[in-house]
């Protein structure tokens, strides 16, 4: 391997890791939760106070925990769970819907955040 093979194998992994810094900049722009149910917002959450609160959902009482930063569900009263069964979130990309009881659970991000970059 000669000396500019090596020279191009850096560049190219130094190129790599700039690519990466928007991703990981994007979830930490994020600074709070939004809680809806019915459409309407009746909860906004600081992201870094860790704790437990209480929603009123169409179908009952919604557990809403945070932690590190993440987000979850712990208990609600769908018939089958899915929004507790979700874990923890920590993307703005990915919300916590909970169709039966009507609430959506949603971390705010910046409004340059991307999904996908399509070439």
């Amino acid at each position: 391997m000669t000396r500019a093979d090596k020279i191009l194998i850096c560049i190219i992994m130094l190129a790599s890791i700039v690519t990466l810094i928007p991703i990981f900049k994007n979830k930490m722009d994020s600074n709070y939760v939004t809680v809806k149910v019915s459409n309407q917002e009746v909860l906004s959450l600081d992201l870094s106070k860790d704790g437990t609160w209480d929603v009123k959902g169409t179908l009952g009482t919604v557990t809403i925990e945070i932690k590190d930063r993440k987000v979850r569900v712990v208990q609600e009263n769908s018939p089958q769970h899915l929004c507790s069964k979700q874990g923890f979130v920590s993307s703005p990309n990915v919300p916590i819907v909970c169709l039966p009881n009507e609430t959506v659970v949603q971390i705010e991000g910046s409004d340059e955040e991307m999904d996908t970059v399509i070439q």
